[in-house]
């Protein structure tokens, strides 16, 4: 992390963890407005984002049959920190990335703007993902390889690993709670059918507006598709309440008369399934104003899924995404301008109306965590080095 967290975190005159600023985020659905304008266009907002959203909870980074053969490995960067999973003897282990910052000496400045950017490196914390990493793909004796794992893996700070309905979830927080007590309450029968599903294929899919406008910007499409967006049943772990917001949604629907199940994963994850195919939907930042969406597409292994059915799905996702796109970037272009010389006439005393139902408790789930205290025993950023 490019900040320590006992500094603070500020921009615009603001103290970011201030409860105070978000007291208009967290009023009554109807009446809560939009997070700060400064949550949408700052970069030291977004590295508040690393501290308290993506170092601190499970997060899903991809399908486990994507690694297929021994050795097969999966980047991601999560937040500002490269990391890998890896399959070997059949097991799946995590690390910090070999080289955290492209092997540079220090971040450059070019990979300080809030983008992550093209990178030879591909293994670096600030720079665009490559896709699986085919062991028989590359020599074990490669440098492709070696930025990734180094010389000696085993010697590479570790990151927990676990799965749920065949999906990889990653934690770099040792201390956190397991992945099961952060679903807990999630039907388990689900866990069991969807981890028995087999891996076809998918798309990623660069989409523009601030990740947290992205993720309710998708559900709005998914409703619209089905005309259903006020008439979905929402349910979560617990009883919906502000002091402990869910971790979870879970929405239920039909599409040509056949029931389907999304579940909302916070803090960037979409899995819809029915009894035959499922699809799944991960939202990665790649810049203040921009996410890459990642899509990959499940099927039961006993079902007959032909050609045609699979461009059925495959095309409404695009299209879901794309009218997605369409809702984020109109949205993103007001609250970031919001309260600027780019948007004479708007104040930061009087913000925009927040996202409504599923979004209303995603923000809310957002300003939990941002709001949540840590202690921290450590003289330095936890992250500054992936070696041990």
């Amino acid at each position: 992390m490019a900040l320590h967290p006992e500094l603070g975190y500020f921009d615009e005159g603001l103290d970011l963890t201030d409860p105070a600023i978000y007291d208009g985020s967290i009023a009554k659905e109807g009446i809560a407005n939009i997070l700060p304008p400064v949550a949408y266009r700052s970069r030291i907002f977004s590295e508040l984002e690393d501290e308290k959203v993506w170092t601190r909870k499970w997060c899903c980074i991809g399908n486990k049959n994507q690694l297929s053969e021994e050795g097969d490995l999966l980047p991601y960067t999560l937040g500002n920190h490269g990391i890998h999973v890896q399959l070997n003897k059949g097991q799946l282990s995590g690390r910090f990335n070999f080289a955290q910052h492209g092997g540079c000496r220090f971040v450059p400045a070019q990979c300080q703007t809030g983008k992550k950017t093209k990178c030879s490196y591909t293994s670096c914390g600030y720079s665009r993902d490559r896709d699986i990493l085919k062991i028989s793909d590359v020599d074990k004796d490669t440098p492709t390889l070696r930025h990734f794992v180094g010389d000696m893996p085993e010697r590479m700070l570790p990151i927990r690993v676990e799965t749920w309905a065949g999906r990889v979830f990653v934690n770099v927080d040792q201390n956190s709670n397991s992945l099961v007590e952060q679903l807990s309450g999630l039907d388990e029968s689900a866990n069991k059918k969807l981890d028995s599903f087999i891996d076809l294929s998918g798309f990623w899919m660069p989409l523009d507006g601030n990740w947290k406008v992205l993720m309710p910007a998708i559900i709005e499409a998914i409703g619209n598709e089905l005309g259903l967006v006020h008439h979905w049943e929402e349910l979560s772990a617990k009883k919906y309440d502000k002091s402990e917001a869910p971790e979870y949604l879970v929405l239920n629907g039909s599409r040509s008369e056949r029931p389907f199940t999304l579940i909302w994963i916070f803090p960037n994850t979409l899995i819809e399934f029915s009894e035959e195919f499922s699809t799944t939907i991960i939202v990665q930042p790649t810049g203040l104003d921009e996410a890459l969406i990642r899509v990959r597409f499940l099927q039961d292994p006993s079902a007959k899924l032909i050609d045609r059915e699979f461009d059925i799905y495959n095309a409404l996702w695009r299209d879901r995404l794309e009218e997605a796109n369409t809702i984020s970037i109109k949205n993103h272009r007001v609250y970031e301008a919001w309260g600027t010389p780019h948007s004479p006439g708007t104040s930061n005393e009087i913000l925009p109306k927040g996202p409504s139902g599923p979004g209303y408790i995603f923000q809310q789930y957002i300003i939990n965590k941002l709001l949540t205290d840590y202690e921290y025993v450590w003289n330095a950023p936890l992250y500054s080095n992936a070696r041990r």
